[in-house]
């Protein structure tokens, strides 16, 4: 792959066509569109969730994409074509739909981890999709109404993940009281193994969203008020840990697109963007010293964007998947550049270190006109196969589609 801050302009391509392995001459990768949403007309757009999603099962070969309708969709990974609606389930749920929050199983590529949308019932299930059959894996609500009596809910709020193997789960819990009104009561840590809370906190500001770290260790809160992202250990006491003597580890002061991989020493890093920095620095935070490391700074000749990150190839580490869109000219968040730069409607991995390897994937064509038309480019877990939503230069959401990138195993690795 190249390297990204060498790459040249990116320009504006036709349309893949449909189930047609494209070649991306610029970045000299694989482009394959994998929906149709015109054909289905205006009513159903299909689109892959978020970045922060693993989409990919365990081996790769079946991913979820989402539609306006509130379903989820299981797909063929390697014929790009889709195999049915995850509704009609057996079991002790019938059907995976809404913020359902959806999670493969680590190591097994038939089972799937779901809770319920709003994570009301405080469950967390597993459907096999060998027999459509969904049994309930952890019965949360007792245990947790120990701790705060009127909850009602347990989620992540849609842009959180389990550990990497799947054994802890970072959750927020709220009292339902009506469909406007969802009062937080705090977070929690579930340990699926022992089937227990580990640690918990009383919080009554409602975070934008909490995940689990990939090693397990640690659970980030990400609030957009004066709280900010923070990281705890699971146990939510002080110490943070053996280097940090406080109870938290303070993130970024807020709660920008972003996400947690594992660094090449398979230790949690935080990666995120400081649009109130001078240069817009895209920076690094590794959760075990508390060390903050620049990456890169995306404010280039007065130029802005916006960005998704995910770190979700684990089986790759030291590695994250970016994609970007909403390229203008600083002052002016409205007008669409045409001298673009860099960093620019593309889709390119960026190695966790200092002074990064930072390597161009693929042109993403993306005007966004609302939120489902952003890319939300995520990557599997061995980082060969990625997808990313786009209008491919279109004029309206209803031109937004799925593509599927690949590359080779290798392509990542040193030089």
């Amino acid at each position: 792959m190249l390297p990204a801050t060498s790459a040249a302009q990116v320009q504006a391509t036709a349309r893949p066509s449909y189930l047609m392995p494209t070649l991306d001459s610029l970045h000299r990768s694989c482009v394959v569109r994998i929906t149709n949403n015109r054909a289905q007309g205006d009513s159903v757009i299909q689109r892959n969730d978020y970045s922060r999603r693993q989409a990919f099962n365990a081996d790769s070969s079946r991913f979820l994409l989402n539609n306006t309708q509130g379903f989820w969709l299981l797909y063929d990974a390697r014929s790009g074509r889709q195999l049915e609606v995850l509704s009609n389930l057996q079991g002790t749920a019938d059907r995976l739909a809404g913020d359902a929050e959806p999670f493969w199983h680590p190591t097994n590529p038939n089972l799937l981890y779901f809770i319920p949308t709003n994570g009301v019932g405080m469950r967390i299930y597993r459907l096999d999709l060998r027999t459509h059959t969904v049994t309930t894996v952890a019965d949360m609500g007792a245990q947790i109404r120990r701790i705060w009596p009127d909850a009602d809910m347990a989620y992540t709020k849609a842009e959180g993940s389990p550990s990497a193997d799947g054994r802890y789960w970072c959750f927020m819990a709220r009292h339902y009281a009506n469909s406007s009104s969802q009062p937080m009561r705090g977070v929690f840590t579930w340990d699926l193994d022992q089937h227990r809370i580990v640690g918990h906190l009383a919080m009554s500001d409602a975070p934008d969203h909490v995940s689990m770290t990939p090693t397990g260790r640690y659970c980030t809160v990400s609030h957009d008020t004066a709280a900010g992202t923070r990281a705890y250990n699971r146990t939510f006491k002080a110490p943070y840990n053996g280097n940090i003597r406080g109870q938290y580890l303070q993130l970024h002061s807020k709660s920008e697109h972003s996400d947690i991989a594992f660094n090449k020493l398979m230790q949690d890093a935080y990666v995120s963007l400081d649009y109130q920095s001078d240069k817009g620095e895209v920076f690094m935070v590794n959760l075990e010293d508390g060390k903050r490391t620049p990456l890169f700074n995306s404010y280039i000749d007065r130029t802005a964007m916006a960005f998704h990150v995910s770190g979700k190839a684990y089986a790759k580490p030291g590695w994250v998947l970016m994609s970007t869109y909403g390229e203008h000219y600083g002052p002016a968040p409205t007008q669409r550049l045409s001298n673009l730069k860099w960093p620019h409607r593309r889709m390119f991995a960026v190695s966790l270190n200092a002074n990064p390897d930072i390597r161009a994937i693929a042109s993403v064509q993306a005007n966004v006109y609302r939120y489902e038309d952003e890319p939300h480019a995520t990557t599997n877990r061995d980082f060969t196969r990625m997808l990313f939503n786009s209008t491919w230069n279109g004029s309206s959401t209803r031109d937004m589609e799925v593509f599927m990138v690949a590359i080779k195993p290798t392509a990542l690795d040193k030089r």
